[in-house]
């Protein structure tokens, strides 16, 4: 039972007692002071009724009034209960849509602690990563460090003996890319005196290999091909002065001959001979039967010596690329040129064929070695000394 209610019985209660009270009140009011006369009996019935008549109005108002409080208070007790529910309904709606979004903020969360924990291990690892390569980093400078330490401390027969290898190599680059034998064969030399000072027992098989390196060089044709192409250059501005044959005449045709005959009946043939003998001390008069051929125009003689001075690059060229097949044929082309279309029997021409012929007769074919067997053996000796140094330098950590 609430507040409201207990109040309410309360008042009730109280107001029948005090009805109670005030009838017992009148009665003994009308006990005690009755008359004796019937006058005061009718008063006192009149006024006994009355007090009734209040009485019952009063306890009509009273539970008229007990019923608009209860009627009242059911009505706001209802409202009270609609009101309470409606806020359990709205508190229980808001409760599970909290129980909801805390659900998802506990995924969200979760999720973010495993892409976190994610992070957190690729980024150990990546630190991990970088560390190892800090110490592998160290590690190489420390070694760098070494050799540079033992780089300083060298002795001076390490230098003498790289120096050799780079000579020896460099021989090899002149003898193969620029074919010139003399340099490589003075490099070779010059390697062989480094080790020489070096005073090795152990170098004397590599000085051997240079020894023999020289001298299968020393056997190749010493010919300069560069001192041919010279040569040939000298050549090249004497073709304007060489005098060309602008005429060619026929041969003397030897048909008619000048012998008597023994025959008498031959007189006539005879004495024809003689008259020409005769006649001819004074003038000579032949018979050609072909036609002569006519002067060369000056475009063909400048042809002429373009073909000749293109025959004389050739072989120039040939010589110094010492493409020696190319130089024969070059200089016979030269050659044939000049006996075909120059006069032989002049001077000039002549001293010009002699050393076109000189030239062609100097063989400059060359058989180099296929490699210099210095190279892998120099090569190999350094090898060796670095890893000697290196497993002492491991020996002594």
């Amino acid at each position: 039972m609430t507040d409201a209610n207990r109040s309410n019985s309360l008042t009730v209660s109280t107001n029948k007692q005090d009805t109670k009270e005030d009838t017992k009140k009148d009665a003994k009011f009308t006990t005690e002071n009755s008359p004796s006369d019937e006058t005061s009996q009718k008063d006192k019935s009149a006024k006994t009724g009355g007090l009734w008549f209040l009485s019952i109005i009063n306890l009509l108002l009273i539970l008229l009034i007990i019923g608009s409080a209860y009627w009242y208070y059911t009505q706001v007790l209802q409202n009270e209960d609609d009101g309470l529910l409606e806020l359990s309904e709205n508190l229980e709606n808001q409760t599970q849509q909290l129980q909801n979004q805390i659900r998802t903020n506990n995924q969200a969360l979760t999720q973010l602690e495993a892409s976190v924990s994610d992070k957190n291990n690729a980024l150990s690892a990546s630190v991990d990563n970088l560390l190892a390569q800090v110490l592998e980093y160290q590690e190489i400078n420390d070694a760098l460090k070494r050799q540079i330490n033992e780089l300083s401390g060298r002795r001076p027969s390490d230098w003498l003996l790289a120096e050799a290898n780079y000579l020896v190599n460099l021989a090899g680059r002149k003898l193969y890319l620029e074919q010139d034998l003399r340099t490589a064969v003075t490099l070779l030399q010059e390697a062989d005196a480094r080790l020489d000072d070096l005073n090795d027992p152990s170098l004397l098989p590599i000085r051997a290999l240079i020894a023999s390196d020289i001298q299968a060089l020393q056997q190749v044709n010493p010919v300069s091909t560069t001192s041919l192409a010279l040569a040939i250059s000298g050549l090249l501005p004497q073709v304007s002065q060489l005098p060309l044959e602008l005429l060619a005449l026929p041969e003397k045709s030897e048909d008619e001959t000048t012998e008597l005959s023994n025959d008498i009946s031959d007189w006539q043939d005879n004495l024809k001979k003689v008259w020409r003998d005769i006649v001819g001390d004074f003038m000579t008069v032949r018979r050609l039967d072909e036609p002569l051929e006519p002067f060369l125009a000056q475009s063909q003689q400048w042809l002429i010596e373009q073909q000749l001075k293109f025959a004389l690059t050739q072989a120039k060229t040939a010589a110094l690329n010492e493409h020696f097949t190319l130089y024969q044929t070059s200089l016979q082309r030269a050659m044939a040129l000049i006996i075909e279309h120059y006069q032989i029997d002049t001077p000039e021409v002549t001293q010009f064929m002699k050393a076109l012929q000189q030239l062609q007769e100097t063989n400059f074919e060359r058989d180099y070695p296929s490699k210099l067997n210095a190279v892998d053996a120099l090569g190999d000796a350094i090898e060796r000394r670095i890893e000697r140094q290196f497993n002492n330098r491991d020996n002594a950590l």
